[in-house]
């Protein structure tokens, strides 16, 4: 644990480097605001812990404080940008600036990830932006530090005196699980859930699957999050399902099935189910029957019943239930379903669930 100016500190680093699932999603840190507390620079600025893993000497990953580094990168590229071709000596200062805190050699000292490497790269070397590009919240940091630069008329040496003044707590994190600790500084805002996943099974060793999964059976990014709902309220009799916390009920369910069965027999049975959900999702079935009775669940809203359904599928793709049986169980949800619909109740789903499995007991 080490106490640093932040400045000293994106100066003497040669890379910084982000995780793969962490993006600059959140409110970034004007650091301009700082300067309206303490306009005398009397005191210290302090903005808490950056919890670091050295990658090599000097090159660090960021488990935690992605957006407070971003944004003290995007403001001295905004001084650039604002005292650009003014005068010789400052051309040669925006150098300076560029060489000991943005660029290491020809390439960016900040290495982001995914849409975040893209916006920043074409930020850092002045390239046209798309709209949507200029809405996000990387692009609309920068702008507001052009506006306060140029509208308040600040002087980069005054903004250098605040941010000489701004310390943070280094903590590395060697010996810790870097994903683990991102997760739980981190759990109370969105995170991409599905990237924590990739890096667990990657972990694991067997990430090649889960992308050859992914790419035959989820189309949409939300699709995912459909079919996880479903499966853990089929698997673990979850009654609610947060999405917000997928990467966690994946751990707890992937960690359980360990104890009883090999990784690719876990990745074996989450792709089998994927399959069927993919198949009720766009109602793709080998049988009309099960087609047409699955169309009209469809039809009337039944989403809410597809937990219960896969469960049956399930059954019914194994031989463990007939297609009449089957096509009999899609019906009478469907009864359920325009009964509840012609209503304007919300029935209780659970008390079908009831006789349907007493029906399938019977049978």
């Amino acid at each position: 644990m080490e106490v640093v100016n932040l400045l000293d500190f994106l100066n003497s680093a040669k890379n910084l480097y982000a995780l793969d699932y962490a993006r600059c999603d959140r409110e970034l840190v004007n650091f301009l605001d700082l300067m309206v507390e303490d306009e005398q620079f009397t005191r210290t600025i302090d903005l808490g812990i950056i919890y670091l893993s050295e990658k090599a000497e000097n090159k660090y990953i960021i488990v935690d404080g992605l957006s407070r580094i971003v944004s003290l990168s995007l403001l001295l590229h905004a001084i650039c940008e604002c005292y650009k071709k003014t005068t010789s000596q400052n051309e040669k200062a925006i150098k300076t600036i560029r060489s000991k805190y943005l660029l290491k050699g020809s390439s960016l000292k900040l290495q982001l990830c995914e849409k975040d490497a893209i916006l920043y790269e074409k930020i850092i070397n002045g390239e046209r932006l798309s709209g949507h590009e200029k809405s996000m919240p990387m692009f609309q940091l920068l702008h507001n530090f052009w506006s306060q630069i140029k509208e308040e008329k600040l002087q980069a040496a005054k903004i250098f005196t605040m941010l000489n003044k701004i310390q943070v707590t280094i903590v590395d994190t060697e010996d810790v699980s870097k994903r683990n600790l991102y997760y739980k500084l981190n759990s109370q805002r969105k995170l991409n859930q599905i990237a924590l996943i990739d890096d667990y099974l990657k972990e694991k060793k067997i990430v090649e699957l889960w992308q050859e999964i992914k790419s035959k059976y989820f189309v949409e990014k939300e699709d995912i999050y459909l079919f996880f709902r479903d499966f853990f309220l089929t698997k673990f009799n979850y009654k609610t399902f947060n999405q917000d916390r997928l990467y966690e009920s994946f751990v707890n369910y992937f960690e359980t099935m360990a104890q009883f069965v090999n990784k690719s027999n876990i990745m074996e049975n989450i792709e089998r189910s994927a399959m069927l959900y993919y198949s009720m999702l766009n109602v793709d079935f080998e049988s009309e029957a099960v087609r047409n009775a699955f169309i009209q669940i469809k039809k009337h809203s039944g989403e809410d019943t597809y937990a219960y359904i896969l469960s049956v599928y399930e059954d019914y793709a194994e031989g463990n239930l007939s297609e009449s049986i089957f096509v009999e169980i899609l019906q009478t949800i469907d009864e359920y379903l325009k009964n509840r619909q012609n209503s304007g109740k919300n029935i209780d789903f659970n008390e079908l669930i009831e006789y349907l499995n007493a029906f399938i007991a019977c049978k």
